[in-house]
């Protein structure tokens, strides 16, 4: 609140005293006044009461009226009296004088007291008249009986006191104003004398704030005033001598600070020399890493990938160890540097994350996958439970992600001897399309002390000393994870106490993604009964989450006994989900209960393995299980396990329409071209590496040692993919796909894919702006190159091989014999990857659209149009290679290739060829019973497929 001047202030002090003073003193004195007037009213009222009941007393006695009528209007006389009623002990009114009384709102009552009400503007009395004194005045013969012998009421008007009262308050309240009038008069005054001189005072105040320092103040007033005159004289002229000081001190301190800023300025210039000569020692140190990475690397490569080909062939067991010690020696060797050399980039800040959509519950699963071998071979369970509102698409990096979390759960299964490992993929908050991601790792082994707690995060350190002997490592994983983890926005924390086991976590910062699943498969599932057999809780219990997922009910049990009695008591089951403990278990007691569930209830059995087990019987397994999935279960292979089921047992898929399932053919029949793809690379073993692991995946491989022989190559050949190595002497990988991309023109992109040994990065970007489309990190994985190749070409290697056998084998033969026939089922059933269901549906689009197809032939060629022509041939021709309709796919592609080459002459007899065969399929459709002879071809499908699996 703004604060009132002093001015103000004064008048306050000085005038509300006395107005609070004569306000009190005219309240009271007026209300006094009122208050006697009221109360000479009151007692002229009792007085002339006492007398007219005197007065009348007589009159009623004798029954006077008339009497009574003169006293009444005497009465009246009385100031104030405004009106009269004399009644006698009948209550009736014998005298009155005056108007008619006021109506009050209470009514009095006739009693033998005084009553007495006031009003607003009345006063009213009722007086009971007694008998006194009749013996005096009556004769015998008149003498009354009753003591009372009436009543007078008497009102008297306030009016005239009223006037007198506001009278007297209108005389206050102007001696009241006269009173403040004359205070404030006196007041104004007073101020003046004081106020004057503290104007003057503030002015020159003022004056020497604003700088005017030689301002004084004449001498005036006296007293106080006088006083504070001479002390601001006093403060100007301190102000005047420390000023001059200041300036002193000011000019000196400027002299210093420019000594000081070429002295600053003369070390930063060494400062700048020293930082750019850091830098430059740096810039050579990340050199020297790089090179060394790629030198060090390389020739380990070498040795890894021909360790897993040596391990392949035929060893006996002591070389089988050696080679694994081998093998396991050079993963930990490559292991350690790696861990070097993603701290060094951590520490020089050159880390870049790499943010994609991604699949989280595929990339969870990955990890998974590739440590199971080590959790099962020390009987480990290893669980993943991704909760049900956890995004499966997010933007992220996923080799981050993958890298921290095989960290984390390599380190739980090292120092876990039994048990299980868990990972539980859980979402802590979600704002907007921001995900914030938990990711635990849970393990039952040897647990932490407070201490060990500590110095877990800290680089080069591990629990203690004992540890990195016992268990290997660099102690650099967890602080590499840590650091990445914070790049990623998250946090990483662990909770864990001694021999209770561990829980490390973190989290991470993500965008949700759209999600690319498609629902088809999973709506093919919904509603089936399946049988879930898992000794596990949590292994169990995972399993269950992601079956309710697909819509489908499940039965738990942990023993077979349980499992036996859900099938009592349920015949609907369609199928077994079984389970095997890494910790092992009696094989015969396994393959026994197998053949009771396959034998007395007719289930189709899934058979989930670890990838250490090797005691199972091959040959009796296959007679009874439908398919076998190594633990931990991918969702995808355990989907298309139960999708297959539920086809094999002519479940009708909910939502499966024809155009998906030819989508499905087509991308597995695409296997069927054998692939042809470039290696380049100027190491001799790498190279002879990469070309043996192509070869396995029954790829035509082509290999170049050096950028020259790559585009000589290329010149004369097309290739499906090339693998690309970076480093290389005179013309390196980029170099050399620069020169490729130049030279293709309007030709179909190749896709190239880098081959790096390099771990410093960053890099990524690099290679994918200067032309390649996509890279991997030597040592090449197997399982990662054929999703690569599968990611660039759209064909499988690993899964379409066998399959492409038998199509080539049979088609070949048709070959060798000039022979074709019209329907090869079995043929259909390959290009459908076995799927029956798909099979028969495009078989039955084949032969819907022949009537169509035939007509649109015989209206191009009559109107010579060969482009129609063309275009209407090669269609047919593209939907005979997704069904067993051998012949009709050998005319088809004949009469395609006379219309390519303009052979126009043969065209007439080729046509009439096919309109035969097409004629003959429609004929085999309307005789044959489709159904029937596809299951014949399902059972040469099987045995083929039986002969043509590995040993």
């Amino acid at each position: 609140m703004k604060r009132l001047e002093l001015k103000r202030q004064i008048l306050l002090l000085t005038i509300t005293p006395s107005i609070l003073m004569a306000l009190i003193f005219i309240i009271w004195f007026s209300w006094q006044q009122v208050s006697n007037l009221e109360q000479e009213l009151r007692s002229r009222g009792e007085s002339a009461s006492r007398r007219l009941v005197d007065a009348v007393e007589y009159g009623l006695i004798a029954n006077n009226f008339s009497l009574l009528q003169q006293i009444a209007r005497a009465t009246l006389n009385e100031p104030d009296a405004r009106a009269i009623n004399i009644y006698n002990n009948k209550l009736k009114i014998v005298a009155q004088a005056g108007p008619k009384m006021n109506p009050v709102s209470t009514p009095m009552p006739f009693s033998d007291s005084v009553s007495v009400i006031e009003s607003t503007s009345t006063i009213r009395y009722r007086v009971p008249v007694t008998n006194q004194r009749q013996e005096y005045y009556v004769q015998p013969s008149q003498l009354r009986k009753e003591p009372q012998l009436g009543w007078v009421e008497l009102e008297f008007s306030k009016a005239n006191i009223r006037t007198e009262q506001y009278k007297n308050v209108l005389v206050n309240v102007l001696l009241f104003l006269a009173a403040i009038f004359l205070t404030s008069l006196a007041g104004i005054a007073a101020t003046k004398g004081v106020i004057t001189p503290l104007k003057k005072l503030a002015a020159a105040v003022d004056s020497i704030r604003e700088g005017d320092l030689d301002k004084r103040i004449d001498a005036f007033g006296d007293g106080e005033i006088m006083e504070l005159s001479e002390g601001i004289n006093a403060m100007a002229e301190s102000l005047q001598i420390a000023h001059r000081e200041m300036q002193t001190n000011i000019d000196q301190a400027t002299q210093d600070l420019r000594e000081t800023l070429e002295t600053i300025e003369i070390q930063n210039i060494e400062l700048d020399m020293a930082r750019r000569e850091a830098l430059e020692a740096s810039r050579i140190k990340s050199e020297f890493l790089a090179n060394m990475s790629h030198e060090i690397r390389t020739p380990l490569n070498g040795i890894l990938g021909f360790t897993k080909l040596l391990l392949k062939s035929n060893l006996h067991e002591k070389q089988k160890e050696y080679a694994r010690t081998i093998h396991s020696s050079s993963e930990s060797l490559l292991s350690i540097i790696n861990d070097v050399l993603d701290f060094a980039k951590i520490e020089a800040g050159k880390l870049l994350l790499d943010n994609r959509s991604m699949n989280l519950y595929e990339t969870i699963e990955d990890v998974l996958t590739m440590l199971a071998p080590s959790a099962h071979a020390r009987g480990l369970e290893l669980v993943s439970l991704v909760y049900s509102d956890v995004p499966p698409q997010v933007v992220s990096d996923q080799l981050r992600i993958k890298q921290v979390l095989t960290n984390l759960v390599n380190n739980a299964i090292k120092f876990t001897q039994k048990g299980s490992v868990t990972v539980r993929v859980s979402l802590e908050s979600m704002r907007n399309d921001q995900v914030i991601i938990r990711i635990a790792v849970t393990d039952t082994g040897i647990g932490l002390t407070k201490e060990q707690q500590k110095a877990l995060f800290t680089a080069f350190q591990q629990a203690d000393s004992s540890t990195a002997r016992e268990y290997g490592g660099t102690g650099l994983g967890l602080v590499i994870s840590k650091r990445l983890v914070e790049q990623m926005g998250g946090d990483i924390g662990l909770e864990s106490e001694r021999q209770k086991g561990s829980t490390f976590w973190f989290t991470i910062r993500a965008d949700r993604a759209s999600s690319k699943e498609t629902p088809n498969a999973q709506a093919s599932l919904q509603g089936i009964k399946t049988l879930l057999l898992e000794p596990h809780d949590l292994a169990r219990i995972s399993l269950k989450h992601i079956l309710n997922s697909w819509d489908i009910e499940v039965f738990e049990a942990s023993t077979p006994q349980e499992a036996i009695k859900h099938l009592q008591s349920h015949n609907d089951i369609m199928g077994l989900i079984a389970g095997l403990s890494p910790e092992g278990g009696s094989t015969a007691q396994l393959q026994y209960a197998l053949e009771q569930f396959k034998q007395d209830f007719g289930l189709a059995i899934i058979l989930l393995t670890t990838s250490t087990e090797e005691t199972l019987d091959s040959e009796v397994l296959a007679g009874l299980v439908s398919a076998s999935i190594s633990k931990p279960v991918k969702r995808k292979q355990l989907l298309q396990a139960l999708t297959k089921l539920a086809l094999d047992k002519n479940v009708t898929p909910l939502n499966m329409s024809s155009s998906s399932s030819a989508v499905s053919i087509i991308n597995s029949d695409t296997g069927s071209h054998k692939l042809k793809i470039l290696a380049v690379d100027d190491n001799a073993a790498n190279l002879k590496l990469l070309a043996a692991l192509l070869d396995d995946l029954n790829i035509d491989v082509i290999t170049a040692s050096s950028g020259k022989d790559a585009l000589m190559l290329i010149e004369n050949n097309t290739f499906d993919l090339i693998f690309m190595d970076i480093q290389m002497p005179q013309m390196d990988g980029i170099e050399t796909t620069e020169r490729i991309r130049s030279n293709e023109g309007n030709r179909t992109r190749t896709p190239i894919v880098a081959l790096t040994a390099h771990a410093l990065a960053g890099e990524k970007e690099n290679l994918l702006a200067r032309g390649l489309d996509d890279y991997l990190t030597k040592p090449i994985d197997e399982s990662i190159l054929a999703k690569t190749i599968t990611k660039w070409t759209g064909i499988d290697p690993s899964v379409t091989s066998s399959s492409v056998q038998i199509i080539e084998r049979r088609v070949a033969s048709y070959e060798a014999s000039n022979e074709y026939p019209s329907i090869d089922l079995v043929v259909g059933l390959e290009r459908a990857s076995g799927k029956l269901g798909l099979a028969k549906d495009m078989m039955r689009m084949l032969i819907d659209s022949l009537g169509n197809d035939a007509d649109a032939i015989s209206s191009a060629y009559h109107d010579n149009d060969h482009e129609a022509l063309l275009e209407a041939v090669h269609k047919l021709h593209g939907a005979c290679h997704y069904c067993g309709v051998i012949k009709l796919q050998k005319l088809a592609h004949d009469t395609e290739s006379a219309i390519k080459t303009k052979n126009y002459n043969e065209l007439e007899d080729k046509l009439m060829l096919l309109y035969e065969e097409i004629a003959e399929i429609q004929r085999w459709s309307k005789i044959s019973d489709m159904d029937r002879e596809f299951m014949k071809a399902t059972k040469i499908y099987a045995k083929n497929k039986q002969l043509s699996s590995p040993p």
